[in-house]
């Protein structure tokens, strides 16, 4: 897929609760695990993908930017960005 200026580029961003923030959705899924006789499952924490397609010439330090703005809740979640 291509625009007028160029190529698209893809970003993707993963994020997830920080360690010691109380994980309900996370929670609910373990236990879910265990009443299907999934014994082994400790813990579970549950995160979200965000996919980006991207303007040729857009930085990381862009996505960055986009993060830290509205994508993740910095103060409860932490974030990572791959571009490619």
């Amino acid at each position: 897929m291509k625009n007028n200026e160029g190529q698209i580029m893809k970003a993707t961003v993963h994020i997830m609760l920080k360690n010691g923030v109380l994980d309900p959705q996370g929670e609910a899924v373990r236990h879910a695990l265990g009443a299907l006789g999934f014994d082994s499952v400790q813990g579970v924490r549950q995160g979200k993908v965000i996919e980006l397609d991207l303007d040729e010439g857009a930085t990381e330090a862009d996505v960055t930017a986009m993060c830290e703005k509205l994508l993740a809740n910095t103060v409860i979640e932490s974030y990572s960005v791959e571009m490619g």
